[in-house]
């Protein structure tokens, strides 16, 4: 592998063995997806953990894993949703014309007896079987707890924690999507694909994979997401672990697959896109999702995917979808903030705020035009559902000069010491490529939706920090006091220098941690502040640092850090570099967490409101 055309895409952490009975002594894996440049090879890697920390050296890459081509099990779907194996005979005859030929079915299976190189045929050369993973981040499914056995018995409740105990009889799986059309099933622990799909809203470009001129373009490009719902008519629910998975950039489409049996192929529940909303009818507030969608138990007992609709739809608003979780039937959508074509606008990902009881009860998202949003979702009726603040925003993120900062990526949920919610962004479109336009200011926000009030003004009702560079080259943040009496939040601008802020903010021990990544200069810095008052942490965040340094340059990576700890106490970040392998960074394991009066739930941004 050549670490000059190498751009890692995707990092995660696995904390539990892949099978928890029968391998009890497995180490954990630092998973990695990465792709070559020019060959569009893929790879997911996977790193040990122990007590020296991340090995060096992986332990296996699922592109070397692949099975032969004949006895690959690939699943695609034959009109919306009926599931169909990916073989010749079993295609409809318009999925037939589009491929033309069993031949370029074959290959993109893994054939590659009709590659240009064996002097037979006129495929593209390919290196492997596995496509590149640009966008898309390895989802690890195996151990997980929903708290859903506080849910009344006639929900769920009384069978849930037997539902959780059978996951330790189950195969823990690892699920991506890549750019050669598929999203890939591999199994945790050995890495072999056990399974893959094809995702009827790109089938039509297969035949582009095969062009010896090929143009690289995204396919299943999108954010994966899993969570349980109890499924099924009044006496024959039961519990399921359904995965939500976007195409990004590759289609306006969203799918959803129950992965409650692995290693067996996943079962298809339904497709939705610009397209085909599922009823056979066109979508024109369907975009390109660029963030996850979520599954979800609603105000009123309904099992439902939750989601932004991205960017470029046809209609150029800003939409909150919620569908059924079942067939994809549309629930509501809520039309938040207009656009058009010289403002064009979209929602990115939302973040949850959860009642007692589980269900969603309000969500944060914020928009293309700078707009943050909270959506009430807390009554049992529908038609009750809406924007709150009589339908205003909750705050409009634009810099100094009044120029409208772009929320893409999703919110970060912390509950306020005062009642109410932090919500923490980053502002400013990036200069990825992803969203179309000019890059942005980029700056951080912390907005405080205070109980009882009602939207935050603008800058004015926020304390400024200031993040500069030393003439030593260290960077420091103060640490100003933020009035909550006066003040609805704060904010930090970011020095052009930084570049943008990469994939999700995260909370570690009372620290807002954040990664920026300066393209034109190819590097990375890690930022680390007080999420509190968005200024220095007090404790000093980096070890080997000035306890005052606010970041320290780090490998140059697109991608979120995560977090872990080692049997010593050791807490370190762990960032995909450009070379091909992960990077750790130690963390100061003395810093205070949070006292919180609510539970973490496992589902990203959420906190539970508590009633």
């Amino acid at each position: 592998m050549n670490p000059l055309f190498l751009c890692i895409c995707a990092i995660v952490l696995v904390l539990a063995p892949a099978r928890a009975t029968e391998t009890p002594d497995e180490p954990p894996f630092v998973y990695v997806g990465s792709y070559e440049a020019g060959s569009w090879l893929g790879h997911v890697q996977a790193y040990p953990v122990g007590a020296g920390g991340v090995a060096k050296v992986a332990r296996w890459d699922a592109a070397d894993l692949i099975p032969p081509w004949q006895a690959r099990r690939i699943g695609t779907a034959s009109g919306n949703a009926n599931a169909i194996a990916f073989e010749w005979q079993q295609l409809d005859e318009a999925q037939r014309t589009v491929l033309s030929s069993e031949y370029l079915l074959e290959y993109l299976r893994g054939n590659d007896a009709l590659e240009a190189k064996h002097g037979v045929g006129s495929f593209r050369n390919r290196q492997g079987k596995l496509g590149d993973i640009m966008y898309s981040a390895p989802l690890y499914v195996g151990l997980s707890d929903s708290a859903y056995q506080f849910l009344p018995g006639g929900a769920g409740g009384n069978a849930y924690q037997e539902y959780v105990k059978s996951k330790k009889r189950r195969q823990a799986m690892l699920y991506v999507g890549a750019n050669d059309g598929m999203l890939h099933a591999f199994d945790a622990l050995s890495g072999v694909e056990t399974s893959a799909f094809v995702s009827g809203a790109i089938f039509d470009a297969l035949p582009q994979l095969s062009e010896a001129g090929y143009i690289h373009r995204p396919f299943v490009d999108g954010l994966l997401s899993v969570g349980d719902a109890y499924l099924g008519a009044a006496g024959s629910a039961a519990w399921k672990t359904i995965l939500l998975g976007a195409t990004g950039g590759g289609a306006k489409s969203l799918f959803a697959l129950d992965v409650s049996a692995p290693p067996a192929p996943a079962a298809l529940l339904w497709q939705r896109s610009d397209e085909d909303d599922g009823s056979g009818a066109s979508d024109g507030d369907m975009g390109y999702l660029i963030g996850e969608a979520f599954a979800v138990r609603l105000a009123n007992g309904a099992w439902a995917a939750i989601y932004g609709n991205g960017y470029q739809s046809e209609n150029l608003h800003a939409v909150l979808y919620l569908v059924e979780l079942s067939d994809g039937g549309l629930i509501k959508k809520i039309t938040i903030g207009a656009g058009d074509a010289e403002a064009p606008n979209g929602l990115a990902t939302p973040a949850l705020v959860f009642n007692p009881q589980r269900g969603v009860s309000a969500v944060y998202a914020g928009d293309l035009q700078g707009r943050l949003w909270k959506v009430d979702l807390s009554a049992v009726e529908p038609q009750r559902w809406q924007v709150a603040f009589s339908k205003a925003p909750l705050f409009i993120a634009a810099d100094n000069g009044g120029k409208p900062q772009s929320i893409a990526q999703q919110s970060l949920l912390e509950q306020h010491a005062k009642g109410g919610s932090l919500v923490m962004f980053s502002g400013g479109k990036p200069g990825d490529g992803r969203i179309p336009g000019e890059a942005q200011k980029q700056s951080l926000y912390g907005i405080w939706d205070k109980a009882g009030s009602g939207p935050v003004s603008g800058r004015e009702q926020l304390q400024q920090q200031m993040l500069s560079e030393g003439s030593d080259g260290t960077w420091q943040l103060s640490s100003n006091g933020v009035n909550w009496g006066v003040s609805r939040g704060w904010y930090v601008d970011l020095p052009e220098k930084l570049g943008y802020v990469i994939g999700k903010l995260q909370i570690i021990d009372g620290v807002l941690w954040l990664l920026t990544y300066a393209s034109a200069r190819d590097k990375s810095y890690l930022l680390a502040l007080d999420y509190h008052t968005g200024g220095a942490s007090s404790d000093g965040a980096f070890i080997g640092h000035l306890k005052n340094a606010a970041l320290v340059e780090v490998p140059a990576s697109t991608v979120t850090p995560i977090f872990i700890k080692l049997p010593d106490g050791r807490k370190q970040l762990v960032i995909a570099g450009r070379d091909g392998s992960p990077h750790a960074v130690d963390i100061n394991p003395g810093t205070q967490p949070p006292v919180r009066t609510w539970r973490q739930l496992p589902v990203p941004a959420a906190v539970v409101d508590p009633g």
